[in-house]
């Protein structure tokens, strides 16, 4: 698989990039192989703006951050790959340790098929017939595939089952059974449910228990104590599940698979799930942090382990990664000024974006932190509102601090990646 992934991977550089690509000189027309080649810098006004950067060394620092919090606490990573949709980042995860990838969608499981991606956890549950029978011919065609997806009723069973007939032979089809949170969205509601359901998949024809998932982050929304207690009772009902899966022979109790592990509250994870000792069990538990690779500047920032929640004791901090260019179009007031980036540039689905510098024609640099606030977002125009003694004319560059990787990533085919000097170095292509 390695060797076939890296030339997939090497195959990327040879993409040709031009206007159609956010961030693109519009004159020019090059392979993605030569994007780092060229130096040209963006707070420079090299690049066609609007465009989204990722910062090479925040990207490298993450991986390795994540990867040594995983090793430290004994936990495995499946990072959620919907977040960047990026094969080269997937690999650069994979290469730093990564168990798996974690998709969203069956076309999520495509491209990381695509690209070589051994193992794909499916967080959702799977049951489009066509699919299906595209993931039940990749199991009997690649004994080195591994793929697990969620079940959370036994609708979901018969309608897996039927579509697998005449496809599965040789393999079962691996499921975790869901835990959801009451008035969330999938998932099963009570332990009885969840014991009937599983008994469903032991009596099915093509599927197999691997293990017990939940996503505690439809628990809570913020870091009080209230909000924590939440999550760790949904933590709690998925170890108590798993105990009882073992108990009554619906599922093994050496290699269980145990995940969970939002981008906010992974460390308590480790806490509620990290230890099994008395309970006869020796599962593996695996995370599905996604957004760390990139962090941001505002929701996870603040609400992170590994940031503002942060504790004394913890020596491992993210860092944010991402930062969205604008030009100034103009100023027809003293304290406002129209960005030329909107909604289909910037993220916004958290909180606006948060103007951070100021790069004027001649190479000073204003910090804009306490100066200016992005106060709404048309499509492709930002209104800032600025200190009216801010010295800002059209032409200048404002750089953007954004929350929400996530709704980042996916507004750019292209995310050029560039130096501490913001310089690009390299390239990502997303693939959404």
């Amino acid at each position: 698989m390695a060797t076939d992934a890296n030339e997939m991977i090497a195959e990327l550089g040879s993409v040709v990039l031009d206007h159609r690509f956010k961030g693109v000189p519009l004159d020019q027309r090059l392979p993605l192989a030569e994007l780092g080649q060229r130096k040209w810098n963006v707070a420079r006004g090299d690049l066609s703006l609007p465009v989204t950067t990722l910062s090479a060394a925040a990207l490298d620092h993450n991986i390795a951050t994540m990867a040594e919090y995983c090793a430290r606490h004994g936990m495995l990573l499946a990072p959620h790959g919907k977040t960047t949709m990026a094969p080269q980042l997937f690999h650069r995860q994979l290469a730093a340790g990564a168990w798996a990838m974690t998709a969203a969608t069956p076309g999520q499981v495509r491209t990381m098929r695509r690209y070589g991606v051994p193992r794909v956890l499916l967080a959702n549950q799977l049951v489009e017939r066509v699919a299906l029978r595209w993931v039940g011919r990749e199991l009997e065609q690649d004994p080195e595939f591994d793929f697990l997806c969620l079940v959370d009723g036994p609708a979901a069973v018969r309608v897996m089952d039927d579509a697998l007939d005449g496809v599965l032979d040789t393999r079962e089809l691996s499921v975790l059974v869901e835990v959801g949170v009451p008035g969330g969205r999938t998932g099963t509601r009570t332990a009885d449910q969840a014991l009937a359901l599983a008994q469903a998949v032991a009596a099915s024809r093509h599927l197999r228990v691997a293990g017990v998932e939940a996503y505690e982050g439809l628990a809570a929304r913020g870091a009080d104590p209230e909000e924590l207690d939440a999550v760790d009772t949904v933590l709690d009902r998925v170890k108590a599940l798993a105990v009882e899966l073992v108990a009554q022979g619906l599922a093994d109790a050496d290699g269980l698979i145990i995940t969970a592990g939002g981008s906010i509250y992974f460390d308590r994870v480790v806490v509620r799930l990290g230890d099994w000792s008395g309970t006869g069990i020796t599962p593996r538990t695996v995370l599905r942090s996604g957004c760390y690779i990139s962090h941001d500047a505002g929701q996870y920032r603040r609400l992170s382990p590994l940031d503002e929640r942060r504790t004394t004791e913890e020596p491992l901090a993210l860092r944010n990664a991402l930062e969205s260019w604008a030009v100034v179009l103009s100023r027809p007031e003293p304290d406002l000024v129209l960005l030329g980036a909107g909604k289909r540039d910037l993220a916004y689905d958290v909180e606006m974006p948060m103007p951070a510098r100021l790069h004027r024609a001649g190479g000073e640099v204003l910090d804009l932190r306490d100066t200016a606030s992005v106060t709404k977002l048309m499509d492709q125009h930002a209104f800032m509102t600025v200190d009216p003694r801010l010295d800002v004319a059209p032409g200048d560059i404002v750089a953007l601090h954004v929350s929400h990787p996530c709704a980042a990533f996916d507004k750019a085919p292209l995310l050029p990646i560039v130096d501490d000097e913001h310089t690009v170095v390299d390239g990502i292509l997303t693939f959404f």
